[in-house]
């Protein structure tokens, strides 16, 4: 499953490494969901926005740089983005995914609206304890959505049991982040892993070597 899956970047690898298997995108921006939609025929297409609750919302449509887009606006690296908003559907993800069907692997990249998106797929997240592979900026992107690093840790590692780790980190099998190094390693990385197996597994043994 890819929230915030542009064109398909990363989807096209997920459906090249289990071409049997079911994928779902998630897609707010029309034209970009439209273009996965041709690339990926396989692929079930969501054309909406992950969120908390379900409905339509303003979206912030970086028109300059697209993968900045967002429920939210957020600070930019550069001052001059030309925005645009337009009104999308969000969607829970545990009213969208069918409750038989086990999820493996979820790719979020949602520029700061993690928790919320975590939050509405909750049920799936406790029924499949999928592993989780996140873009997370910290709470200078987040606090716009009202939201903190705080909150993803309490979600993902307090109330759910997943681990955390930097993306290199999980894929060399070395040890799990605890909340201090977390806030340390926010200051080199954006691309983290949660996962809920027991011990440290090489990115071979699990498949992504």
């Amino acid at each position: 499953m890819d929230l915030g899956a542009g064109v398909g970047e990363i989807t096209q690898h997920l459906v090249r490494v289990a071409p049997q298997g079911s994928h779902f995108a998630v897609e707010p921006l029309p034209e970009l969901a439209d273009q996965l939609a041709g690339r990926l025929p396989s692929v079930t297409v969501i054309r909406a926005a992950a969120a908390e609750a379900s409905g339509r919302q303003g979206f912030v449509h970086v028109v300059s740089n697209p993968g900045y887009s967002g429920l939210r606006r957020r600070p930019y690296d550069r001052p001059t983005e030309l925005l645009r908003v337009i009104t999308v559907e969000t969607v829970r993800l545990d009213d969208v995914i069918p409750a038989d069907l086990h999820v493996d692997l979820i790719k979020i990249d949602v520029e700061g609206g993690e928790v919320l998106a975590l939050r509405g797929a909750g049920d799936t997240l406790r029924r499949s304890r999928p592993v989780i592979v996140f873009e997370h900026g910290g709470d200078r992107v987040m606090r716009e959505y009202g939201t903190t690093t705080d909150d993803l840790w309490s979600l993902l590692v307090d109330e759910l049991g997943y681990r955390m780790f930097t993306l290199p980190a999980w894929l060399a099998g070395r040890p799990a982040l605890d909340r201090a190094a977390l806030t340390t390693a926010l200051e080199l990385e954006w691309y983290f892993v949660a996962d809920c197996a027991v011990g440290s597994t090489s990115a071979e043994q699990k498949g992504f070597g």
